[in-house]
């Protein structure tokens, strides 16, 4: 790793570690394999660690554009994980992801409430 990628990857392990989420972890590197540190250093060591939302709403807006989008059930999950991490409450993900109805439509609202059911049921 350069000398200048070395900050952001430490901003990057700084702010997973803040969020407790899972591309920090082994199981992430495994599954992405080389695509995993360009996904971690640019993500989360450029786009997460800059501005001034706080950490609890930055996730809140990750999860609502997650369910907008659709199809990405797991990073919706990893996200929800974040999210609670960072202090939000199951209600208020609940809220978010009921805000989104009128302009994702059923289907994705549907989808996003069932991620997070599944893992109010898995305890």
């Amino acid at each position: 790793m350069s000398g200048a990628e070395e900050p952001r990857r430490e901003r990057a392990r700084a702010r997973l570690a803040e969020m407790d989420d899972i591309p920090n972890g082994g199981a992430f590197r495994e599954l992405m394999g080389d695509l995993a540190d360009p996904i971690v250093d640019f993500a989360f060591g450029d786009v997460h660690a800059r501005g001034t939302l706080t950490t609890r709403d930055r996730e809140l807006v990750i999860v609502a554009m997650l369910t907008a989008m659709g199809g990405c059930e797991p990073q919706l999950a990893g996200h929800l994980r974040a999210a609670r991490a960072a202090g939000v409450t199951e209600a208020e993900l609940r809220e978010t992801i009921y805000q989104a109805l009128p302009y994702c439509g059923v289907p994705r609202t549907i989808n996003a409430m069932q991620v997070l059911r599944d893992q109010q049921e898995e305890g």
